[in-house]
């Protein structure tokens, strides 16, 4: 049977086993979270639409970190913003947040989508302040979270939206949670894609499945399960997660729906079949970023 392309590039066959699988993708992803702090994860597959140029805009907090900013065409003075922040990325600079907020400016209307750059990471061209980390859920700490959400105050003060959705990939959607838990008006929804909601247990899988210390290893990060009691009951949250996603597997995502339910917050979760890691531009994301937009317009 042909070999299957995955989004970080490794190919694997389509007659091994699923433990085959998790084995080698676990593999790959200790060997990435070795490299050098220039490394990032490869992006997914490509969206329909061909990314748009968009605009770069470097934020000012305590750092500078780059935000890619595409714009649907025709804005009202007040449209809705979208934020989005990548994984992780031990493998390759991320660019993939860039082509996912150029495909969803181009796909639902007045909207401005804006694309951050991690702390410490480089797109291949430019580099956000800051320190990356090593990839090992040691990255979003009190700092990094702070950094991102002046960032995303000073996109709603640029833009002036009437609602704000951040989205969020494997790790950036940890550090958009835990935005979520700790600035109460921060934002009206999110979009959680692949998310190690709960950062012991996703460490713990971890090191399960590689050995590897450094997993191990203390680290100053925020809980995004630690911080539910701090995000409005009005949020409204979304999340992904791939059947067959071996790095953060779906019972991190359903554990912190659960708690969100036990704390009143409306989340619609759902688990997309077939699908591994890394699914942000596969169509299903930017459908149900569809929906969070369809229902925070009808009120639902």
């Amino acid at each position: 049977m042909a070999d299957l392309v995955r989004g970080d590039g490794w190919r694997i066959s389509a007659t091994r086993s699923k433990t085959s699988r998790l084995g080698c993708a676990i593999l790959f992803w200790t060997m990435a979270a070795g490299l050098s702090s220039a490394s990032a994860q490869s992006p997914p597959a490509s969206p329909e639409r061909p990314a748009a140029a968009g605009t770069t805009v470097w934020v000012t907090t305590t750092q500078r970190l780059k935000t890619r900013v595409y714009e649907s065409a025709g804005l009202s003075a007040h449209p809705i913003l979208v934020v989005i922040a990548h994984g992780d990325s031990p493998f390759a600079p991320p660019k993939y947040q860039y082509r996912f907020a150029a495909g969803a400016a181009a796909a639902i209307p007045d909207m401005v989508a804006a694309a951050i750059l991690r702390p410490g990471y480089s797109d291949g061209q430019d580099r956000s302040d800051g320190m990356r980390g090593d990839t090992t859920g040691d990255n979003y700490t009190p700092e990094v979270v702070e950094a991102v959400a002046t960032a995303v105050s000073e996109l709603k003060a640029r833009y002036h939206p009437r609602q704000v959705i951040l989205v969020g990939h494997s790790g950036g959607s940890a550090i958009m949670a835990d935005l979520l838990g700790s600035k109460a008006d921060i934002a009206d929804a999110a979009l959680l894609v692949s998310c190690p909601c709960d950062l012991a247990a996703w460490r713990n899988h971890m090191f399960a499945v590689q050995g590897a210390p450094n997993w191990e290893q203390p680290v100053n990060s925020l809980s995004p399960l630690a911080l539910v009691d701090g995000i409005p009951t009005s949020t409204r949250i979304w999340m992904l997660v791939g059947s067959e996603d071996p790095v953060t597997p779906q019972a991190l995502t359903a554990a912190y729906a659960e708690a969100l339910r036990n704390h009143h917050i409306t989340v619609n979760v759902t688990v997309a079949p077939g699908l591994a890691h890394d699914i942000l531009l596969e169509p299903v994301a930017l459908d149900r970023l569809k929906d969070v937009v369809a229902a925070l317009g009808t009120g639902r």
